[in-house]
């Protein structure tokens, strides 16, 4: 069956989101993160206040529903076998084999390029790292038994989110305020992630 071509109203949509996020990774470039209000990314996007309240919450979610765009493809190669028998091992591998796409890691990279965080910054970041959990969070709980453990579940997610949040630490401090990325750059954080995880996974038994 043919698939049928997006209507106007969708192309608009479309459009819409596509200059917002274009909108707020320019300044996100710009000036450090926490100063950044919706009025600036409504104005740069062409858009009204109210338009932008139409599709969005708030920054964090402009933030947050590109980098599940990222994460949604990659976590559709995660084997629901191997994430059942070693679920930190099967991330590993699945790193290790797709990578990373350099458009994910530019929005890290902009959301951290001016220096240390001031607190609305360092609120924007923690709210895009609990969304990237929720959703873990749903990939685990659609991929696992259904009578697992809620708290396994929870904690499993929210283990591996700090991972990647933690092996952002040492990698934004190499690229020293760089956002136009490498292969070299995604490659750097990839280890960074492996070494991360493989704590998780076989234990803290020594200290690197």
């Amino acid at each position: 069956m043919p698939v049928s071509a997006p209507s106007r109203r969708e192309l608009n949509k479309a459009r819409t989101r596509e200059a917002v996020t274009a909108a707020l990774l320019d300044l996100l470039r710009e000036v450090p993160a926490g100063d950044i209000t919706v009025d600036q990314v409504a104005e740069r996007a062409d858009i009204s206040r109210r338009t932008f309240f139409n599709y969005y919450a708030g920054l964090a979610a402009v933030i947050g529903e590109v980098l599940r765009s990222y994460t949604d493809r990659l976590a559709e190669a995660l084997p629901a076998g191997a994430l059942r028998r070693e679920p930190v091992g099967a991330v590993r591998d699945l790193l290790r084999g797709a990578g990373l796409d350099l458009g994910f890691l530019t929005w890290l990279a902009a959301l951290n390029c001016h220096g240390p965080a001031g607190e609305q910054a360092v609120l924007l970041e923690r709210a895009v790292w609990n969304d990237l959990g929720g959703w873990f969070r749903d990939v685990l709980s659609g991929r696992l038994p259904e009578q697992a453990d809620p708290l396994y579940v929870a904690t499993l997610a929210d283990a591996v989110m700090s991972a990647f949040s933690a092996a952002t630490e040492p990698w934004l401090a190499e690229l020293d305020g760089r956002v136009d990325l490498t292969p070299a750059d995604a490659q750097t954080f990839l280890a960074h992630v492996d070494r991360a995880l493989g704590y998780l996974q076989t234990g803290w038994t020594s200290t690197g």
